[in-house]
């Protein structure tokens, strides 16, 4: 055993200096790593709410009552996540195959995945309503409008910013916001319980 103790003494006075290189280049790249998985950390926003599905909003089912028994799925996507917030759209049509004539609901819902993308959403909301064409809507969530001019139903609730489209897709701006309440009824069920 003595000689295995005195080998070691030997080898270690002997490559001393390769054994402090080895030791610091290993120190280093633990350093590294950790400096690597802290920065990846704190680079990324923390998802406190789980971001709204906007197909988890209206199933093709339900979207059949608006639009009939064509209707069809026209985009969907899973949200994504960007800053504080994360953004999820989903469309139906009616599988007309004239395009100047199909009728379309489509839902975006932008939300809030911690409290900086909660608050974002409603300077968001707020900066971003226009001036005039116009709608106020009451007994809607927190906060809602109707922008006539792009068709658009605008409803602050909570975490999400919803906007709701629905009428023909070429002429936006026909929509009238009574269509967009009757999606909101398909889509926000809970919120609409005898408000209108």
């Amino acid at each position: 055993m003595n000689h295995y103790i005195q080998a070691t003494k030997t080898y270690i006075t002997t490559h001393r200096k390769k054994l402090a290189i080895g030791a610091a280049v290993i120190l280093g790249i633990i350093v590294l790593i950790t400096a690597i998985v802290l920065f990846v950390r704190n680079s990324t926003p923390k998802i406190v709410y789980q971001p709204a599905n906007a197909c988890g909003l209206i199933t093709l089912t339900e979207a059949k009552e608006l639009l009939g028994n064509n209707t069809l799925n026209s985009n969907a996507n899973n949200p994504v996540v960007s800053g504080n917030t994360a953004a999820s759209r989903c469309g139906y049509t009616d599988g007309n195959p004239d395009t100047n004539n199909m009728i379309v609901a489509a839902i975006i819902v932008r939300s809030g995945v911690n409290d900086k993308g909660v608050q974002q959403n409603k300077t968001d909301f707020e900066a971003g309503k226009p001036s005039k064409n116009i709608e106020t809507v009451k007994n809607l969530g927190d906060s809602a409008y109707f922008n006539q001019k792009l068709g658009q139903l605008n409803i602050l609730d909570g975490r999400e910013w919803i906007i709701l489209s629905y009428g023909v897709g070429s002429a936006p701006e026909a929509n009238t916001v009574d269509k967009a309440i009757e999606l909101a009824r398909k889509v926000l069920p809970a919120f609409l319980t005898n408000k209108f």
